[in-house]
């Protein structure tokens, strides 16, 4: 005779406490089955940080495009919007504190992105929208559909609180170029006139050997500086994006936030030029960003 107590059963589903499960981060994102970019760089350090993050992915890949083969697919854009519709069904929007969006691998995705943005943002004025606007790099140019550019511009940049661009895609938003410092404080300065209230430029062009990051704010302009290392690896803006908003929800000043950000990175760089691997060690960024003092401190210019 069975004797396992069914009480917990109501009518053939499993009862459930009334209270919602807390969330801090919502991450729009590709997805890998192996290697390091999109959700699959980001996630893991926000949750080394303690952070509970809602992962939506844009593609379901095998691996990052840059190997000699890759299975799967950018997600059709009705499954996409799909997702971000449960996400809103679960009330996801309304419990985060943070939204942030990278690659959409397709221009459909990323109106059905802002479709859902546009109107989720009424009703949830306490989430922080972080957008990293993936368009390309220098030594690649553009790799996304052009649409996408125009999304990002008209339609994401007025609902963000921060954009992360590297200096090429900066150049690409406002039109102007922007891979040389001063270029960059003003192409910045162009974006913070549609809406957001920092940008951080990285990427940008320093002295040989060196590698410029610029937190460019209304009122605020920063500089941190570090080492290029020559590794060259997918996924390294999606974790400081991570690690910038890990700290932020922590409570860290906006300039110690970055400078943790930028020191995690590079760490996470490090270790992956000592261990040989031809893929991000993620795992590596989180420890060294919280360590004390971290290695990278701010210069104020304005």
């Amino acid at each position: 005779m069975n004797n396992v107590d069914h009480s917990h059963l109501v009518h053939g589903r499993r009862q459930r406490p009334d209270g919602p499960s807390p969330v801090d981060v919502i991450s729009v994102q590709s997805q890998l089955v192996y290697g390091h970019a999109g959700n699959s760089a980001a996630v893991p350090p926000l949750r080394a940080l303690g952070l509970r993050v809602a992962e939506v992915p844009t593609t379901l890949l095998s691996n990052a495009p840059f190997y000699p083969t890759l299975q799967g697919r950018v997600l059709p854009a009705d499954w996409f919007a799909g997702l971000l519709q449960g996400a809103s069904e679960r009330g996801l929007p309304q419990r985060a504190r943070a939204l942030i969006s990278g690659y959409f691998g397709s221009a459909a995705n990323g109106a059905a992105f802002a479709d859902w943005l546009d109107g989720v943002a009424a009703s949830c004025p306490d989430l922080r929208y972080c957008l990293d606007p993936v368009i390309g790099d220098t030594h690649t140019g553009p790799y996304v559909e052009p649409g996408l550019e125009r999304i990002f511009a008209e339609r994401l940049l007025p609902h963000a609180w921060l954009v992360t661009p590297n200096a090429f895609e900066l150049g690409r938003l406002a039109g102007m170029p922007a891979l040389e410092q001063d270029d960059a404080i003003a192409a910045s300065r162009r974006l913070l006139e549609q809406g957001p209230e920092w940008v951080i430029a990285h990427s940008v062009s320093g002295v040989p050997g060196e590698l410029v990051t610029l937190a460019i704010g209304r009122e605020q302009t920063w500089r941190w500086t570090s080492p290029h290392l020559p590794v060259d690896v997918a996924g390294t803006g999606d974790v400081l994006m991570s690690l910038l908003v890990a700290f932020l929800l922590k409570g860290h000043a906006f300039e110690d936030a970055v400078g943790r950000a930028i020191a995690g990175v590079h760490a996470a760089l490090e270790a992956t030029l000592v261990q040989g691997v031809e893929e991000f060690d993620v795992l590596a960024a989180a420890p060294a960003a919280l360590g004390t003092p971290y290695r990278f401190l701010p210069e104020r210019l304005a």
